[in-house]
């Protein structure tokens, strides 16, 4: 009997942690990836005088102005994300703070021999203050999307920048930002030099997506919704009905002429919700209505519009 728990405690682990190419690992149920990194050289770069603008980066990002260096392709940390609901949110833009889903960016490494974890904020210290930062969250924005001249099509930024997880707002293109009010401002933060190891130091790279208590009771409802949908108010439509609800999520226009939304709150009221997108704005036509219950998380503040 040892044996066969043992075999099926396996099995789960192996359902769990899925390997997601170059070394990623996806724990669908602890909601983590990880994916093999190094420390990076400081000093490398003399005009910038020691600042550092990122805090990862994917090989051939700006690896002269970060901490860590993950040595996977950002498209497979992207897919990898996907894997555990990490939707995408929206990047800093007018001077607005950036939002997303909030995530725990970690480094584990060996020092002396025994296994360190540490936040990726303790290695970045403020050029004011000279003090490491406190861990907190970063927002999941998912980047932007650009034009790439090598393979003709419109990308993800951050998978032709490389620069993964970024420090300030003036730069879209990472798949993370950095919430924090001071980095309106670029040039505000040093490398902690005296914690970080020596460059090329092995380290696994863990994003820990920090998972909200929803409120008692919530209903969480993932929609599709087919017919004539866009081009008639639809998003504004849902959005108005949703805050006069008082719920909570977000819709958004698909490539392929349907609307999605994710809804969130109270069951009568997300029901009373999709009452209302039966029919949806007077110049819409809803010929279908796809509706998937999914756990609720909490997590969102507003219903907002996507783009």
């Amino acid at each position: 009997m040892g044996a066969l728990s043992r075999l099926c405690g396996l099995v789960v682990a192996v359902q769990c942690a899925v390997l997601a190419g170059e070394g990623i690992i996806v724990d669908e149920k602890a909601k983590t990836v990880s994916a093999p990194a190094a420390f990076a050289k400081q000093g490398q770069y003399d005009v910038l005088k020691g600042a550092i603008e990122y805090a990862v980066v994917a090989k051939g990002g700006k690896e002269y102005e970060t901490v860590v260096v993950a040595d996977c392709a950002p498209q497979d940390l992207h897919d990898a994300f996907v894997k555990i609901g990490l939707q995408p949110g929206e990047p800093s833009k007018d001077n607005d703070p950036p939002r997303g889903t909030p995530v725990r960016i970690l480094v584990e490494y060996e020092a002396d021999g025994k296994k360190v974890r540490r936040a990726v904020d303790e290695f970045i210290v403020s050029a004011k203050t000279g003090k490491p930062l406190e861990p907190f969250t970063w927002a999941y924005t998912g980047s932007v999307k650009g034009f790439d001249p090598t393979t003709d099509k419109d990308v993800l930024q951050a998978i032709v920048s490389k620069n993964l997880v970024g420090l300030h707002w003036v730069d879209a293109t990472p798949f993370f930002q950095n919430v924090r009010a001071e980095c309106r401002e670029q040039n505000i933060y040093r490398p902690n030099v005296a914690i970080i190891p020596k460059p090329g130091t092995p380290v696994r790279l863990i994003f820990e997506r920090a998972m909200p208590k929803a409120a008692e009771g919530a209903k969480r409802v993932h929609l599709f919704i087919s017919g004539r949908v866009q081009g008639v108010g639809f998003r504004a439509f849902t959005q108005r009905e949703a805050s006069t609800l008082g719920v909570t999520g977000w819709v958004k226009n698909l490539a392929d002429g349907r609307v999605e939304a994710v809804v969130e709150g109270p069951k009568e009221k997300v029901d009373a919700l999709l009452e209302k997108l039966q029919r949806g704005p007077r110049a819409a036509r809803v010929e279908k209505l796809e509706a998937k219950d999914e756990a609720a998380e909490g997590g969102f503040q507003k219903f907002d519009i996507r783009f």
